[in-house]
């Protein structure tokens, strides 16, 4: 809003799965653009259709696809064709780079402002460029075997429409990338709340993107609470906690990294008028407003509502669960309430092993219990000796596969060539190319394929309760969406390489799509089990946060998935003025959310607390003053 008041024609996309733009200005958007009525400035908003994306981006060049593939693998037309039409979850950032990229260079808007998705799956969509790079590759190794023939037959090679196509790939992957690593042209600013947790994982952003070449121009701390005119035992804490995190930060960024901070609001910014005062203190670009002195003695915890004690165990799960997933809108909270409830699960079956396991790409498994976690299950201080906790590493997981599937082609080419010279120039083509179409694999398969090795844990462990620590919305819902898509990708897969198996068998790589197929079998049907899989659902109270819970909810009933329950994280404040206020429009908002949501889920409200809950001890103390 800032830039459109500036007179810069201004366009504002969401790349986020679960989108928030039309809650924020109270309308709806759609995957083209929608004006925002403004006194002054023009200013246009799209919420990304993913799918339709990469839909109209495949069916404009879909002929000359499949004519390659055609021309350098052994599939039919019919093989062909369903690879390209695999409609796929996890394609979200590739697809919104597409629709970046056409609005911005359609020469109607001056600014092109993108809010993306949460931090892990952001770092993915900004490593993109590199697969689509990789995709230009394996098409050039089929079309290679085109080549090879026709300057046989005619002496030489006249480029075509296909080779056109791949050079059109290979140069948008290399002008994205560009782009992206353009400080004229891109900036990004990394929003985060001053708090520990939110830090470190704005630390580990800013360590990735300088790692990948990208410039970081500034980082935007969010809801600073500002100085009262009287005592508040909230935000007289708040304030020096605060501020410590923030310097904290400020010594970890890189220098050039400015650092703006914007106010907490009263009310919950929506609409326009409230928008654009936010937008006008960004423009400002101050330094965020912290006030010194000593953070008061002792731990400050909101009082809970006169309700009942909630039972984390009985409230979450049947008797008989096996799996149970936190999962929510990015900041409310799931990873503090996840650890919590585990510890009180492990607690109150100490003969079952429990197994904490973090699936976020942007882990804060390891800021909640105050140590170091890995992808290797350990136990940690002063939790329950039944609790394990692990952060999946699942690009690790996903490439031993990989290799173990190079190796068996190797193995079975090597195999081929001790023929003649011919054969020997026609396995070195498709060696090529059959190594390639592992690359071809759907973004988001590699945390999959870590939820199926959690999956075959539990067969093997039936007494055992996994605790999943999810991605935020979007993406918490694509993992659940992928195990019956991903079946298909898996079946057209094998049909290729399937068809060696009367030459010289598939190896290893066999056996893991065999394994792969079977435990996506076994994990779609573990999910829809209510008596042994739950989703909770954790939330804030306030509008935004409670419009994408309730959208969330109707996903996953629409996925047969089980909800027992829906924590709203952190609520009560101080004395003041404005944390009166605060508390009040935050108790209307729980109350319309249990208006909303079905009956028979239950709402488990969690206090506030500073500092907040870290390490077993303060988590466990803190999670027995839930409630119901």
């Amino acid at each position: 809003m800032a830039a459109a008041r500036r007179g810069n024609r201004t366009l504002l996309i969401s790349t986020d799965p679960a989108p928030s733009l039309g809650d924020a200005f109270r309308r709806r958007f759609r995957s083209e653009p929608t004006a925002i009525p403004l006194r002054r400035g023009l200013l246009d908003a799209v919420e990304i259709d993913a799918r339709g994306a990469l839909e109209r981006w495949i069916d404009a060049r879909r002929a000359a696809l499949e004519r390659i593939a055609l021309r350098g693998t052994w599939l039919d037309s019919e093989d062909v064709s369903r690879l390209l039409s695999l409609a796929l979850p996890g394609i979200d950032e590739l697809a919104a780079l597409f629709e970046i990229t056409r609005f911005a260079n359609g020469g109607r808007y001056d600014v092109v402002v993108v809010d993306t998705a949460p931090t892990g799956h952001t770092l993915h969509m900004l490593t993109m460029p590199d697969t689509l790079r990789a995709l230009a590759r394996v098409f050039d190794q089929m079309q290679s075997k085109h080549r090879v023939m026709v300057e046989a037959l005619r002496g030489r090679w006249i480029p075509d429409a296909e080779d056109a196509l791949i050079e059109e790939i290979d140069r948008d992957g290399q002008e994205l990338r560009a782009l992206l690593r353009d400080p004229a042209r891109v900036q990004i600013a990394w929003v985060t709340l001053p708090e520990p947790m939110a830090v470190e994982e704005t630390v580990d952003a800013s360590a990735a993107l300088r790692l990948d070449g990208i410039p970081l121009a500034e980082v935007i701390v969010n809801r600073v609470t500002p100085k009262r005119e009287r005592p508040c035992p909230w935000c007289d804490r708040r304030r020096p906690l605060e501020r410590a995190a923030i310097v904290a930060m400020e010594r970890r960024l890189p220098r050039h990294v400015g650092v703006t901070g914007i106010e907490a609001r009263r009310k919950e910014p929506t609409g326009v008028r409230a928008l654009s005062a936010i937008g006008e203190e960004m423009a400002a670009a101050s330094a965020p407003s912290m006030t010194r002195g000593a953070t008061p003695k002792g731990r400050w915890r909101a009082l809970p509502p006169p309700a009942r004690r909630a039972g984390v165990v009985s409230t979450m799960a049947s008797a008989g669960a096996q799996v149970i997933l936190f999962g929510g809108k990015g900041g409310v909270g799931k990873t503090t309430c996840a650890a919590a409830a585990s510890i009180a699960i492990a607690k109150n079956a100490p003969r079952r092993r429990v197994l904490l396991v973090s699936t976020d790409p942007a882990h804060s498994l390891a800021d909640a219990f105050g140590e170091s976690i890995s992808d290797i299950p350990r136990r940690v201080r002063g939790a329950p000796s039944n609790l394990l906790v692990r952060e999946m590493d699942a690009a690790a997981g996903f490439r031993a596969v990989r290799a173990r599937y190079v190796d068996s082609i190797d193995a079975l080419f090597d195999r081929l060539v001790r023929g003649s010279g011919s054969v020997q120039l026609e396995a070195g083509h498709d060696r090529r190319v059959m190594q390639g179409l592992i690359d071809l694999a759907p973004p988001g398969i590699d945390e999959l394929a870590a939820v199926i090795g959690v999956t075959d844990s539990i067969e093997s462990n039936p007494g055992q309760i996994v605790v999943l620590d999810t991605a935020p919305s979007g993406h918490a819902l694509r993992l659940l969406e992928m195990p019956a898509l991903v079946q298909d990708w898996t079946k057209a897969l094998m049909s290729i390489v399937l068809k060696y198996q009367p030459v010289a068998g598939i190896g290893e790589f066999g056996a893991d799509l065999l394994k792969l197929s079977q435990g996506l079998g076994r994990l779609r049907a573990l999910l829809v089990d209510p008596g042994r899989a739950a989703f909770v659902v954790v939330t804030r109270g306030a509008s935004l946060p409670r419009a994408e819970t309730l959208r969330l909810i109707e996903r996953l009933r629409a996925m047969r998935i089980h909800v027992p329950a829906v924590i709203v994280n952190a609520t009560g404040r101080g004395s003041c003025r404005t944390c009166r206020e605060e508390a009040h429009a935050e108790q209307r908002e729980i109350e319309k959310l249990r208006h909303e949501i079905p009956s028979e889920i239950k709402t488990v409200v969690t206090p506030a607390e500073l500092p907040p809950p870290r390490r077993a001890a303060a988590l466990h103390a803190w999670q027995r003053q839930w409630r119901t």
